[in-house]
């Protein structure tokens, strides 16, 4: 089973994701900023961050900044979740080493979970799950 962070000042949304994460056999950690979720992430050891861009305290790219600067958390997947449009913040996560970038009003529960499961699947320890690999044209 694979533990998702969750890092989201929006109750409804953390509460959302958890369900929908839990309902498929993820345990899921939940933390209201970005200051508290490393906190969180240092005591909950996660697979996988879900992390909102816009927040109090200390905002998504903060946060990314943060852990990206210890070996240890160096290749943990993060999904960035946000409600910009604007390819600015886009490239910005990705120079921190962001997995992947959704746009909350874009993004549905089914498309969100694949977004999860591509990066960590069900049942499969992270260590032992096959690299994500885009697939060309068959020829």
């Amino acid at each position: 089973m694979g533990r998702i962070l969750i890092v989201d000042d929006l109750p409804a949304s953390r509460d959302a994701m958890s369900r929908l994460l839990q309902h498929k056999g993820y345990e899921t950690v939940v933390a209201a900023n970005g200051e508290e979720g490393i906190m969180k992430l240092r005591q909950s050891n996660p697979d996988l961050v879900l992390l909102d861009h816009m927040m109090p305290k200390v905002d998504g790219l903060t946060f990314l900044a943060q852990i990206r600067r210890f070996p240890k958390w160096k290749q943990l997947p993060v999904i960035m979740m946000t409600g910009i449009k604007d390819r600015s913040h886009h490239m910005k996560a990705a120079a921190l080493g962001v997995s992947e970038y959704v746009v909350k009003t874009e993004v549905t529960p089914p498309d969100l979970l694949e977004h999860v499961l591509r990066l960590v699947p069900i049942g499969v320890p992270p260590a032992v799950a096959a690299p994500v690999v885009a697939a060309g044209p068959a020829r």
